[in-house]
């Protein structure tokens, strides 16, 4: 399962933990978004609340904490959850880190490869110096390791160069929220590619997948919300071309969704989206109709699904697609 943002309080993520992990579900992931509540001050809370339950961070990036931070938060975490946590590390984007935060965002392939390469070294204990890409560590060591003698890094990839990355480097991928089935079938091929040109086997690599969960009896009342959500993602330059592309769609309609979305809002574009696009990129439906879909999804390569559903419909979406006997 994943948490969505608009937590309000203790009591309130301790619930929704509490069901998740008696409910059978192998992992809990909290997502960052910048200026919600703060990732992981709420995995600490989730790690005292919890027995069994992994939990995850979908994701963090090496702009807004350098490796040895990010080190000491995820050995710490690891600690006190007994060797439940799995780190995800995205590279974000230069709109917020560089439009919103004040930093520079330069070369962030390369500065996520030198992040995981030098966490690797200080979560295993080593002492590191060296320059990065983004910053200088000088005889950094950390004074905590982790349970987990390879604590899981997982890489969250779109596009083929972060996709083959992560083949080559990580020990799990998070792909994009929002992708068809069909994309998948394209990013398990990339990073299978890539995990055999670094001498990896593809197979140990987890393809964990955030698939966005809307429970529902009645698809069309909603189809109007969801087809703003896809005219705001797929305006995004770069990412509305490869999820069309790879995810079976017609890329062709981006110049005029993009044109009408900035000149007229991102309602008058919503005509552009298909009701057959919404069903591919959503689990809309009842409970069968979304096991099915996971069961496509599974099917593509995903060994992981991650769901995402509105904070209000949480617990109904692990009560109906909770782990069966």
């Amino acid at each position: 399962m994943v948490l969505y943002h608009g937590i309000d309080s203790g009591d309130e993520l301790r619930n929704y933990a509490r069901v998740a992990e008696e409910a059978g579900f192998d992992s809990l992931w909290v997502t960052e978004r910048y200026f919600h509540e703060e990732t992981f001050s709420l995995l600490g809370f989730l790690a005292a609340a919890t027995q069994r339950i992994r939990l995850g961070l979908g994701v963090t990036n090496p702009y807004t904490r350098n490796p040895a931070l990010m080190g000491m938060s995820a050995a710490t975490l690891d600690r006190i959850s007994g060797g439940r946590f799995l780190l995800g590390l995205g590279r974000s984007d230069k709109w917020m880190i560089e439009g919103r935060m004040g930093m520079p965002y330069e070369r962030p392939l390369d500065h996520m490869k030198e992040t995981v390469a030098r966490l690797r070294q200080l979560l295993a204990g080593e002492r590191v110096s060296t320059a990065g890409v983004y910053w200088d560590l000088k005889a950094v060591r950390l004074a905590v390791t982790p349970v987990q003698e390879s604590l899981p890094i997982y890489l969250a990839a779109i596009g083929p160069k972060a996709l083959r990355l992560a083949g080559a480097v990580a020990d799990g991928v998070l792909l994009n929220a929002y992708v068809p089935a069909s994309y998948v079938r394209y990013a398990v091929q990339e990073i299978a590619a890539a995990a055999r040109e670094a001498g990896r086997d593809p197979a140990s690599i987890d393809i964990a997948c955030m698939l966005i969960v809307r429970l529902t009896d009645d698809p069309a009342r909603m189809m109007p919300a969801l087809k703003e959500r896809m005219v705001r993602l797929l305006a995004e330059p770069f990412v509305g071309e490869v999820l069309l592309e790879r995810g079976g769609f017609d890329p062709g309609i981006l110049p005029s969704l993009r044109a009408t979305a900035e000149s007229k809002g991102e309602k008058a574009a919503v005509d552009l989206i298909t009701d057959a696009m919404v069903e591919a990129f959503y689990l809309l439906g009842d409970a069968s109709e979304c096991r099915r879909r996971i069961g496509e999804y599974r099917e593509a390569g995903v060994d992981n699904p991650l769901l995402l559903p509105r904070l209000e419909d949480y617990e109904s979406a692990v009560e109906a697609l909770g782990p069966r006997p």
